[in-house]
Order: structure tokens, then C-alpha cells, then sequence
């Protein structure tokens, strides 16, 4: 989704105590569907926005499929250096406040220890508004387990279709998408569950992804996210993308479009709504 000015700010202020996840190893087969319509083939690959090197490259299927596209669809480039300092910007706390002083004593108490634990120091978050420094805290168990931002899906293809010179097309605008993680994240509530989350739950998302596993997935989103959340963060944004999809399909150009997994999900999933307005969606990995 975002966030790369973050992570980067977090590796330079402190060294993780890194684990080693043997099961990220070469040959992860991750979801991905073929959309066939008016005689051209595009193609869609659910991502993860954090991820290892050992990805790399992904299946010939999936590669070949974009090597046979016109042009890339992401729902935001967070690579965009503008992008990425106007958030970072909106991410920052009024001059002469600090995190300390927006959360509650025993809230931030409960922070400080958090992000010890996680070979963190506190002053990593100190400077953000309560909601950006939750969306930190949310990444760090990734982190921990040898991620990293470059290695997210969306990032290593937009990285290759700017080499290529291949159209960068968005779904999204960075401003709605810091509107949207600050009302998510804004209740200190959000904060305590995103720390009390066991590191084992928040990587599941990450081995589903691997194996392909939707029906996994979506079961991980029903028992991690509210209704509200769900509402907001998954089943609205796709319904606004269907016509923005359907324009680029209607053009005749072959796309391949590169969205959060969880994006692709059920009955209010990416491929189940194109499938509904008349698109022939096939998963084919």
C-alpha cells in the first residue's frame, strides 16, 4: 500500500534482532487470474506489500504474463519520491508535540515496552501522529521476520515497468489512502490490538500468500479486521475500481494489474465483481 519513507526510517535508526522463516523460500505460487475480454488477455497477481528476496523471480506464468502486458496497474506508487514526502509530511506530528503527549500514559507505557521488545526504540514513532505510528507498529513483526518493503510485490513491478518504460497507472491518490489509515487507525483501541496481535498471527497473511491459499485468507481478514474495516479498506475500494478496471479493459490494451491479495478475496473480491460485470475471469495459478 505504502509506507516505504517509513520503513526506510526504521531501518536507519535501529538494527533488528532478525529471524530466520526457512519457509520463505523460492517458489512461491501466489494467486493470479487471467482476464479475458473483447479479444485481449490482461492479467491480475494479488500482492503482498512487504516481502523477501527469495520471491524473485515468481513463476514463469506470472512473468510471462507481464512481460506480454502494455501497462501496469498498481493502487498506489509509494516509490514516487513526491508521493512518498507529501506522506511522510501528513505522517508527522505539530511542531513541538510529540506521540507522548497524544496517547494515554498507560497506552504509551505499553508502546515504549512494545517496541523495546521488538529491538526498537520508542523515538523511532516518537515524532508521528497516533494513527502513522500504529501503521508502523504494524509492520514490525514483517520486519523482524527478514521482510522488507523493496521486496513487496507491488514495488518489484513497478520497479520493473518504470525500467521498461511501461505506463504506471493508479487506482488510488496518496491523500485518500492517509485519509482512509487515519480513520482506520486513529482510536487508541486500534493501537493496543495491533500490539497485542501474537507476531505468529499478523505473518499468516504472508505463508497464505505463498501457497495460494484465498479461502485462507479471507478467513484471516474475517477473524483480524471488523465489519467497519472491512467496509471501509476492502469492499468499497474495490467496487470504485471496477469501473476504472473495466475502462482500461475496454481499451483493448493488455493490463496486469497488481493489487493487495486480500483485495481478491469472496463475493466482494476483485475477480467475483469483474466476473459479474461481464468480464471472463479465470484464476490460471
Amino acid at each position: 500500500m505504502l509506507f516505504s519513507n517509513v520503513f526506510k526510517r526504521v531501518f536507519t535508526v535501529a538494527t533488528l534482532a532478525l529471524i530466520s522463516l526457512t519457509a520463505m523460500a523460492q517458489g512461491a505460487k501466489p494467486a493470479f487470474w487471467k482476464v479475458e475480454h473483447q479479444g485481449t488477455t490482461s492479467y491480475m497477481l494479488g500482492s503482498v506489500h512487504i516481502g523477501a528476496s527469495q520471491w524473485y523471480p515468481l513463476s514463469p506464468e506470472i512473468m510471462n504474463g507481464f512481460a506480454n502486458t502494455k501497462q501496469l496497474v498498481v493502487e498506489l506508487d509509494a516509490t514516487n519520491a513526491t508521493t512518498a514526502m507529501a506522506m511522510q509530511q501528513q505522517m508527522m506530528l505539530p511542531k513541538g508535540k510529540t506521540l507522548k503527549s497524544e496517547l494515554t500514559p498507560a497506552t504509551y507505557q505499553k508502546l515504549s515496552a512494545h517496541m523495546t521488545n521488538m529491538g526498537m526504540p520508542i523515538q523511532v514513532v516518537e515524532p508521528y501522529k497516533p494513527w502513522a505510528a500504529a501503521t508502523v507498529v504494524s509492520v514490525l513483526p514483517f520486519l523482524k521476520a527478514q521482510l522488507a518493503p523493496q521486496y513487496g510485490v507491488d514495488a518489484q513491478f513497478i520497479a520493473r515497468a518504470k525500467q521498461k518504460n511501461m505506463p504506471l497507472i493508479e487506482l488510488e491518490t496518496a491523500q485518500f489512502q492517509i485519509d482512509m489509515l487515519e480513520k482506520t487507525f486513529s482510536d487508541e483501541k486500534m493501537l493496543i490490538e495491533i500490539i497485542d496481535l501474537p507476531a505468529q498471527e499478523a505473518l499468516k497473511l504472508i505463508t497464505l500468500w505463498e501457497q495460494g491459499k484465498m479461502d485462507g485468507i479471507e478467513q484471516l481478514m474475517v477473524e483480524q479486521m471488523s465489519a467497519e474495516q472491512m467496509e471501509d479498506m476492502l469492499i468499497k475500494r474495490n467496487q470504485n475500481w471496477i469501473p476504472k478496471l473495466g475502462k482500461l479493459f475496454n481499451d483493448k490494451k493488455s493490463t496486469f494489474v497488481v493489487v493487495g491479495a486480500a483485495h481478491m478475496i469472496g463475493e466482494y473480491g476483485v475477480p467475483t465483481l469483474l466476473t459479474k460485470a461481464g468480464y471472463k475471469v479465470t484464476r490460471i495459478q
